[in-house]
């Protein structure tokens, strides 16, 4: 069951059909998260560009926070990326759907949630559940290598995205062998498996995620 992945060719910018985005593995994405009170409460808005390009460095490296506050009024934006799905196709309902395409700092994006504040505090704890309001299905296809964490506990994380924000040199290839460049927590494992049959991968409201100390973030499987 256990194989070495291939090498993927540069793929494509995913393909968006309704509610579901297809053509998503190692694609490229960045978010950008404004923080903006409303009434007595803070709320946080995920604007994504996938879909839309794929984030050129050229731009996002030009994008700042200071800028991004003012564009959404923001008391505080959280700049999130570059990173690159694992999954072969997304779908989303309820609050999770696309909302409106924007452009901010150069960028198209679309508003694909509006989250919890709290869940802005998953960049500091990695290896740390955190629970985040979406409604999505990601399938990762049979076939395909799938990349997990598995705690000392027995639950195991699917990796629904690396990112190049730590380190800046990541990539697709580098992910089987990631294990060396993690401090993992005693009892933790980093894996590799290829299924043999579509995994899919849902989140019925409430999905439980972690990261790790790179900011590549897992999906709780069990």
């Amino acid at each position: 069951m256990l194989a070495g992945p291939a090498v993927l060719a540069a793929a494509p910018l995913p393909v968006i059909q309704g509610n579901t985005i297809t053509g998503v593995r190692d694609a490229r994405y960045c978010e950008i998260i404004p923080v903006v009170r409303q009434g007595l409460h803070l709320e946080a808005t995920v604007y994504n560009t996938l879909g839309l390009n794929d984030c050129p460095a050229s731009v996002w490296n030009a994008v700042t926070e200071d800028a991004m506050k003012q564009r959404f009024s923001a008391i505080t934006v959280l700049l999130n990326g570059p990173r690159h799905f694992l999954m072969d196709q997304i779908t989303a309902s309820g609050a999770t759907k696309a909302g409106e395409t924007i452009e901010a700092g150069g960028l198209k994006l679309t508003e694909r949630a509006t989250i919890d504040v709290g869940f802005l505090d998953l960049l500091h704890r990695p290896y740390r559940e955190q629970t985040i309001d979406r409604d999505t299905v990601y399938l990762f296809k049979a076939g395909r290598p799938v990349f997990m964490l598995e705690a000392p506990s027995g639950a195991r994380y699917v990796m629904q995205a690396y990112a190049g924000i730590v380190d800046k040199t990541l990539t697709y290839d580098d992910l089987p062998a990631l294990a060396a460049k993690l401090n993992l927590p005693t009892g933790w494992h980093y894996t590799t498996m290829v299924p043999e049959k579509n995994l899919v991968l849902g989140a019925a409201g409430k999905a439980i995620v972690v990261q790790d100390e790179l900011d590549n973030t897992y999906q709780k499987l069990d």
